[in-house]
């Protein structure tokens, strides 16, 4: 961030999704322990990051210069809003004043909030399913009626769901794209989107949306093929095993516990039905279990080969 931002301006001008997480993890740590040593920069960081997203003319501000990310900014206005509890501050009628960096012209893609700001002068990115199943981790804690319009319109544009699975689209339906994924989608297989669907569980839980979040959480589970050490096998291999090994398995675990905001919108349905593909790797996981342990007993089972062996020599 200092290569970006400068030595000494990476904690005074815009870097939202660094400040948000610096915010977030001195909030945290004041909360779990009843203090924090870093109380002044906590609240230096929240009363300085507040009001330059307030006198901004977007009210956005950049990740990395000429990159804007409206989930980002979402996601550090929710920072700021947990950071007040700890500070005995309030930042609400600024946060009701950010909502405009997210509509009317600000989001031109059909109502929701592009991917992304690019360059200078700024140029939109097409609306993304990962980056909207971000958004709406914390719109329902900032703008309840917002976020619950744009929870009707991402579900109508990116939900997608068969028999044999469910998940949400990286790109909406009428949209065509060459790549098959980036860092941010992660893989997109038949339009799915990984991080779209993850990221998902979350949006739907604090919706509490049980008619899709059932089958995601079910199907993520499923997915992620736990081993018989405790670790969860695709999102291991996701991660980046040397600098952060573990991002996988907590992104799932995150998204899984996510509680429902005070005013959810999508609490009207029954929990949805299981797809066929959990049980098809239900069936394939057992197949796998019972075959390794057929092989083990009779590997080891009195009068095998080897045992023959042993006892020869």
């Amino acid at each position: 961030m200092q290569l970006h931002w400068g030595e000494d301006q990476y904690l005074d001008r815009e870097n939202v999704f660094y400040r948000m997480l610096l915010i977030d993890g001195l909030a945290t740590q004041a909360r779990i322990y009843g203090n924090t040593p870093h109380l002044d920069l906590l609240r230096s960081q929240v009363e300085s990051l507040a009001a330059e997203l307030a006198n901004s003319a977007t009210c956005l501000l950049a990740d990395f210069p000429a990159q804007t990310f409206p989930a980002d900014v979402a996601a550090a206005w929710h920072a700021i809003l947990r950071a007040d509890v700890v500070l005995g501050t309030s930042h609400r009628q600024r946060v009701a004043e950010g909502l405009r960096g997210f509509t009317g012209v600000m989001a031109p893609g059909g109502g929701l909030p592009p991917y992304a700001w690019f360059d200078d002068p700024p140029r939109h990115t097409p609306v993304r399913g990962s980056a909207n199943a971000w958004l709406l981790h914390h719109a329902p804690l900032l703008w309840p009626e917002q976020a619950a319009s744009w929870a009707g319109t991402f579900n109508r544009q990116f939900w997608q769901a068969s028999r044999w699975r469910v998940g949400y689209r990286e790109f909406a339906r009428n949209e065509r794209h060459p790549h098959s994924g980036d860092i941010d989608s992660g893989p997109i297989i038949a339009g799915l989107g990984v991080a779209a669907s993850a990221f998902g569980i979350g949006a739907t839980r604090i919706q509490a949306d049980a008619a899709k979040a059932r089958p995601l959480a079910l199907q993520a589970i499923a997915l992620s093929w736990p081993l018989p050490n405790g670790r969860l096998l695709l999102p291991m291999v996701l991660s980046d095993i040397g600098h952060a090994p573990m991002l996988g398995e907590a992104a799932l675990l995150y998204n899984l516990s996510l509680a429902p905001s005070p005013s959810p919108a999508g609490g009207n349905g029954g929990p949805g039905p299981v797809p066929w593909l959990v049980w098809t790797i239900l069936a394939a996981q057992l197949f796998l279990g019972l075959s390794a342990l057929v092989f083990a007993v009779r590997l080891f089972r009195p009068g095998s080969g080897s045992d023959a062996r042993g006892s020869a020599d």
